[in-house]
């Protein structure tokens, strides 16, 4: 399939995908492109869409991609989804002991508001701990003095 001379925007609308993955794309030399001075910088020119990159669209009989029916596994191989389940297992469990760290977070935090009534401490720990310390240095001082 021979265009010529298409931006990013461009490319990502023919191949149904977003202009960062046309950016990926090139970087992963997957996409040929042409680095021309534009009228805001440099931009990319791509003067070709390799015929493979439309077969990993993963079109199906209905004429719909994976991106129309958002199905991440349409077109993987037995082992890719193996490895797709184990990451959404993974996934699914970090997202549960997310949510209990979460409501634990919760429930010190109520029961740091009950012991403060709600309100800041006047002054921070270290200034109370110091004067402390400071009061007995004095205490002793004067007992020495006398």
């Amino acid at each position: 399939m021979s265009d010529t001379s298409m931006t990013i925007a461009q490319a990502a609308e023919k191949l149904n995908v977003s202009t960062r993955t046309i950016r990926r794309y090139i970087k992963a030399g997957r996409l040929k492109a042409d680095l021309i001075n534009g009228p805001f910088g440099e931009e990319y020119r791509i003067r070709e869409l390799p015929d493979d990159l439309h077969k990993t669209e993963g079109v199906d009989k209905s004429g719909q991609t994976a991106l129309d029916s958002h199905d991440p596994a349409a077109g993987a191989s037995g082992d890719m989804l193996a490895v797709f389940r184990e990451l959404q297992e993974k996934n699914l469990a970090l997202a549960a002991q997310l949510g209990a760290a979460t409501e634990r977070v919760r429930h010190l935090e109520g029961q740091l508001k009950q012991l403060t009534d709600g309100k800041p401490p006047k002054s921070p720990w270290w200034q109370k701990w110091y004067a402390d310390i400071k009061s007995r240095l004095n205490g002793r001082k004067k007992e020495t003095e006398e």
